[in-house]
């Protein structure tokens, strides 16, 4: 099925490497959010006249990469793509041969701090999941100052009287095209899985706790990132407090106005410049409408999505905290309050804190995923947890954070790893099980262990690596301390 029309238009595709396989690369979901469109919500897509070629990708949303030279750009992004503000593009890998086929999709948001990333990078690739049955779509969606930026003034132009979370709002109007769209590319509106690592596991645990996306999806993978509030701080503050921070003399300017009509690039380079100081809003915020209130309290009231998940996280995820010990300290006094924050410190000697920093996103990861597992079990829901615990060949860095990324996708070859034999193992093992996930709700797949949720009578993981399999992982008290405190325990 190499053409076909969607709401705007034909499009043309093009053959992957197995012939039968078609991507659609740079389909536009939204107009392009420049100009006056600059931090408003995204609005529908132009008609377009002709047959679209969908050959090659879009431009990336504008951001400051990874850093030259660094580990992940040499592990992730070692082409450096073009970059535009017009950058509200999707692309589709689908095997279906017409659009009655009604095929299940992975519908994926790219991780990146919020900052950076794009959804067309060398590890992403569907042809593997579309070899499996499955359609998988990545997006694009603003980041950094032109995702997140609050501000009173962008209040008063909203109908809603909030500011703020522009990309999440491009991420929802993404989900809604999809929606109307996916069976166009043989697939069925509703069998979509919503699925996403790091910063996109994030934004799924958005996806799955604003009321703007109730019933849109019917399942939902989070990779490193998922569950309630996975760390001090990556903790979303409320509109109202983030614009008490917000200064726009930090971008050299007086007004939106002015900062609208600085160019692109421009803005990006005065953002950097603003790094780290708060001036400028980074993440989401709590704003009463797209997220209503945290995700913490969301969980434990029971008001999300209620869909069966698939959540884990990397043994070497690392990713330290920023904090000396003193201020760890105090940042654990706030998060858990004076008692508990307390009884936390106690398990955090500072002649250990040096090491524990290496483990701190680790254990912060599996204790919401094990969290957000339990909160699922108390609604009848199923939650399968995975700890990936593979050390890459290549290098001394273990399973670091994205590491999974390469087996999920299955896109080995397209890495400088010398990988071996287990590695390509281990590459069939998830995304069979992620395929499989997005097919029926449950993860197997021929020759694969059975995989069964994680419960509070049976607390077991599914470990992937050399050894694949369920195992009860030993118990840390730090661990169960975070744990029972986002259960509100």
């Amino acid at each position: 099925m190499r053409e076909t029309r969607v709401e705007n238009g034909a499009l043309r595709g093009v053959a992957c490497g197995w012939p039968s396989i078609t991507a659609y690369y740079g389909i536009p979901y939204a107009a392009p959010p420049v100009g006056e469109n600059r931090w408003r919500p995204p609005l529908p897509a132009a008609d377009w006249e002709g047959v679209r070629d969908c050959a090659r990708p879009s431009a990336r949303c504008p951001q400051l990469g990874v850093g030259k030279g660094s580990f992940y750009e040499h592990e992730f992004y070692p082409v450096e793509e073009p970059m535009s503000e017009d950058c509200l593009y999707l692309n589709v890998w689908t095997p279906a041969k017409s659009p009655e086929d009604r095929l299940p999709v992975i519908f994926w948001v790219h991780g990146g701090a919020f900052m950076t990333g794009y959804g067309h990078s060398a590890h992403f690739d569907g042809e593997p999941f579309a070899r499996q049955g499955v359609i998988l779509v990545t997006i694009n969606y603003r980041l950094n100052v032109f995702a997140w930026m609050v501000h009173p003034e962008l209040d008063a132009e909203s109908p809603r009287g909030v500011s703020g979370n522009y990309g999440l709002l491009d991420q929802i109007f993404a989900l809604q095209w999809v929606r109307r769209n996916i069976a166009a590319f043989g697939g069925d509106p509703d069998r979509i899985t919503i699925a996403g690592q790091s910063a996109g596991a994030m934004s799924i645990q958005n996806l799955l706790s604003t009321p703007l996306t109730r019933g849109m999806f019917r399942a939902a993978i989070l990779q490193s990132g998922g569950g309630p509030t996975p760390m001090h701080d990556m903790r979303y503050p409320t509109l109202a407090q983030a614009e008490e921070r917000s200064d726009l003399s930090a971008l050299g300017v007086n007004s939106i106005a002015e900062a609208r009509s600085l160019p692109a690039m421009e803005l990006l380079r005065r953002w950097a410049a603003t790094m780290p100081s708060p001036a400028v809003q980074r993440t989401p915020v709590v704003d009463g409408w797209v997220l209503p209130d945290s995700l913490d309290a969301l969980a434990r009231r029971g008001e999300f999505a209620r869909v069966p998940c698939l959540i884990g996280g990397t043994a070497d995820e690392g990713l330290p905290p920023h904090e000396d010990y003193a201020g760890f300290t105090a940042a654990m006094l706030r998060e858990y309050g004076e008692e508990k924050g307390r009884a936390f410190m106690a398990l955090v000697p500072e002649a250990e804190y040096p090491a524990y920093k290496k483990l701190h996103f680790a254990e912060s990861i599996r204790a919401a995923a094990e969290a957000w597992a339990l909160i699922l079990e108390r609604c009848n829901l199923p939650a399968y947890v995975y700890h990936l615990d593979r050390k890459l060949p290549g290098d001394d860095r273990g399973a670091f954070h994205a590491a999974d990324l390469w087996y999920v996708f299955d896109t080995l070859r397209r890495s400088w790893r010398p990988w071996q034999r287990e590695d390509y193992w281990l590459g069939y093992a998830c995304s069979t099980y992620w395929a499989s996930f997005a097919r029926d709700g449950v993860p197997r797949g021929r020759d694969l262990p059975e995989w069964t949720p994680y419960t509070a009578a049976d607390p077991r993981t599914m470990e992937v690596g050399e050894r694949i399999g369920m195992v009860t992982l030993p118990e840390n008290p730090r661990v169960t301390l975070r744990r029972e405190f986002l259960l509100g325990k």
